[in-house]
């Protein structure tokens, strides 16, 4: 709340701020800017208002008044000298009589709600061919390019399911409806263009290796934990998978199985059910990675593991005699 000063007298409160203004005009001036914030007709408040007030002794222009609001979106609250304006009223009456039909623009002057003809008419000029969804679909986690693709072209959209159909999604519509449009799979579209730039609060490893999806995903606000992972997996340990039980590391591995565990750090064997796995674990602070260690070639039986690793690595060595390489 900012402090009030002598000259001061008139005030707006609007949510968590309250401030004082020298005139009547100068509180509608700043009043303004609070009610074309909602022209997108996309708010989270079911139905918003403001306060305007003053303090006594304080001349209250009416003409002023009425110049700014209507009598239904301008009322008298129930503290004396103070006047509550109806967000969604005004914003209602600014668009009938900027885009509404004829008809609807009489309607209004009669004195009529016409709520269902406006909203009919709002929801076929803003968002065409969308209807309003009479339940509440999620938006989705991970969505597929197709999905994102279609999107990009509202700006306060996002991607939602409901069982096996996906829908370009907007929320908070007039403050409280869904509004939905089928994804048609069957249209081709253009792959995504490559991200020229990334936030820098995107992590590391998608700014550098991330697929251009996964970037526009991110980008567009999805939290594509799922499309991370996958990307991350096959980039960083291709064949493994994520193992959603826990295996234990083995007592004691026979040879092939722990040969095949060297090639990858921090990596050990682990046996479930008869089967053996090169296992990793902690792979992004929490998942167990394992790959079955039986789509290896295994060792041959007359040559140990350590003894394969150490002739591949020592394979030839200098004679000393005769400064020829030798096979050992």
């Amino acid at each position: 709340m900012s402090k009030k000063k002598v000259s001061t007298n008139w005030y707006l409160h609007y949510r968590d701020s309250f401030e004082w203004y020298p005139s009547q005009q100068a509180a509608l001036d700043a009043a303004d800017p609070i009610v074309s914030t909602y022209e997108s007709g996309i708010w989270s408040e079911d139905r918003p208002y403001f306060h305007l007030g003053c303090e006594p002794g304080e001349t209250i222009d009416c003409d002023l008044f009425n110049s700014r609001f209507s009598a239904k979106s301008l009322v008298v609250a129930s503290a004396d000298r103070m006047f509550r304006v109806d967000i969604f009223v005004k914003n209602k009456e600014d668009w009938i009589f900027r885009y509404g039909s004829d008809l609807l623009k009489q309607s209004t002057l009669a004195g009529y709600d016409y709520n269902d003809g406006y909203l009919e008419e709002r929801l076929a000029h803003e968002y065409p061919d969308f209807k309003m969804n009479s339940g509440k679909y999620k938006k989705v986690d991970t969505p597929k390019e197709k999905c994102l693709q279609a999107c990009l072209g509202y700006k306060y959209a996002h991607c939602s399911s409901s069982k096996d159909d996906y829908y370009i999604t907007v929320d908070n519509f007039l403050g409280k409806y869904q509004l939905i449009k089928l994804i048609d799979f069957s249209i081709k579209t253009t792959h995504l263009f490559a991200l020229t730039e990334i936030n820098e609060d995107l992590q590391e490893w998608v700014r550098k290796h991330g697929s251009d999806l996964l970037q526009q995903s991110l980008m567009a606000g999805y939290d594509c934990k799922a499309r991370d992972l996958n990307e991350r997996l096959a980039y960083d340990y291709p064949g493994f998978e994520i193992n959603t039980g826990k295996y234990q590391r083995t007592d004691s591995p026979d040879e092939e199985y722990l040969y095949a565990c060297l090639g990858y750090e921090n990596s050990y064997c682990s046996s479930s059910k008869g089967s053996y796995y090169i296992t990793i674990d902690n792979f992004l602070g929490e998942y167990q990675l394992i790959k079955p260690i039986d789509a290896f070639v295994k060792v041959n039986d007359n040559l140990s593991g350590f003894n394969r690793l150490i002739s591949s690595i020592d394979l030839f060595k200098p004679d000393r005699d005769s400064d020829k390489l030798i096979k050992e």
